[in-house]
């Protein structure tokens, strides 16, 4: 056996099934009391989505088996490749392109969608790079896995959840949370495959939150006055009526979303500059999508099927933007330059029939990658200065 990882749950490892003459990962419990019955709810979630995605189209593990042994319990899973923070690595923290990211933030939509259909009802509850493998070492279709901390949105176990850097505002501020808290993420995640840094490092919760405040702005009054944190992270200055930091050492809005992508100068620090598909409008483009999943708000966070229909993913004319985004400004300027814009055909879903090549609609929200199809997105050669 070899040791593939290990986390405060137990250890993953890589072992030989000799019944189906598979390669497969077993992620052995410890066995301790708290961390087996968390367990034994991670195998019923396992079980759920196995079950209600039984043709493998919505890019989750599937457990295999689980047993028990020396009271440990283990979880048998599919072997994968290598994850998403890996990768990373290996671009040496420079970040893979648009194009990559556009392959990756499809299947995680469709991932997200599938969590939260009211016959799933789903929160990961940890998604994160690490959490999001490649199925194939030289191909672009991923996996998430561990549902170790994943929780029914009806059924909330903890309070204290998700990785740090990828932690929602109202996770944040001990507010109730829902599958909106997994689009938070996904927002965090997208900005980091393509910068190669997490785009909010907080060393603790209290600068997690100041350094969202950095590039969002102070989050709604609403929110800070329910939140039972609110004392850890602002004060009232009753002279301006206004909440201010307890730290004066962040300032709100002081860095700007759109330069740590790139928007301006194709790229950051200029280094897609040139490149096929990191054009201007691209990165418009892919500033819009960002921007409409890291709202402060959660019912104002576009939901997965909305996402999905985002201009980001057909690389054409932007049908969904609105009129007062960055991508509707730019599209509205270019037609007052007198260019015409392309004509979007759109079905009853709403949804455009220009499809990338190799997608196809499933469920009537949108284009999905089948599971079995010849090498259609294999992953690009990566050099040291992170092209690919």
């Amino acid at each position: 056996m070899q040791n593939l990882g290990k986390g405060s749950f137990g250890v993953v490892v890589k072992a030989f099934d000799t019944h189906t003459s598979q390669e497969v990962a077993i992620k052995v419990i410890k066995n301790k009391a708290q961390f087996f019955e968390q367990a034994k709810i991670e195998i019923g979630i396992l079980k759920d989505l196995r079950d209600k995605d039984k043709n493998e189209e919505f890019n989750v593990i599937h457990m295999k088996d689980y047993f028990e042994w020396k009271n440990h319990l283990c979880i048998v899973f599919e072997l994968l490749s290598y994850n998403l923070y890996d990768l990373l690595k290996y671009t040496h923290f420079k970040g893979v392109s648009l194009k990559l990211i556009r392959k990756f933030a499809h299947q995680l939509l469709q991932t997200l969608y599938f969590l939260s259909r009211s016959d799933v009802n789903i929160i990961h509850c940890d998604l994160k790079p690490e959490n999001i493998l490649l199925r194939h070492h030289r191909k672009s279709f991923i996996k998430v896995i561990d549902f170790g901390s994943s929780c029914y949105s009806n059924r909330k176990i903890f309070k204290y959840i998700q990785s740090r850097f990828y932690r929602s505002p109202e996770v944040l501020l001990g507010l109730p949370y829902n599958n909106a808290i997994d689009i938070w993420s996904f927002g965090c995640i997208l900005v980091e495959m393509h910068t190669g840094m997490p785009l909010f490092d907080g060393k603790d919760e209290k600068e997690q939150l100041f350094k969202i405040i950095q590039v969002l702005g102070m989050p709604p009054v609403s929110m800070i006055e329910k939140s039972p944190k609110k004392d850890m992270f602002f004060r009232y200055n009753p002279e301006t009526r206004q909440y201010q930091l307890t730290n004066p050492n962040f300032v709100p809005n002081s860095r700007s979303l759109s330069d740590i992508i790139g928007v301006h100068t194709c790229g950051p620090e200029g280094r897609r500059r040139g490149h096929e598909g990191h054009s201007h409008e691209d990165y418009l483009q892919f500033y819009d999508l960002v921007l409409r999943v890291l709202s402060y708000e959660p019912t104002r966070r576009a939901l997965p099927v909305e996402a999905l229909k985002h201009s980001f993913f057909f690389q054409t004319t932007p049908y969904s933007a609105s009129p007062e985004s960055p991508i509707g400004q730019y599209y509205q300027h270019q037609q007052q330059g007198g260019q015409r814009r392309p004509q979007v055909v759109q079905n009853a879903n709403s949804m455009p029939q220009m499809l990338p090549m190799n997608m196809h609609p499933v469920m009537g929200v949108g284009p999905s990658y089948p599971t079995q199809m010849h090498n259609p997105y294999a992953l690009p050669y990566f050099t040291a200065n992170g092209s690919g």
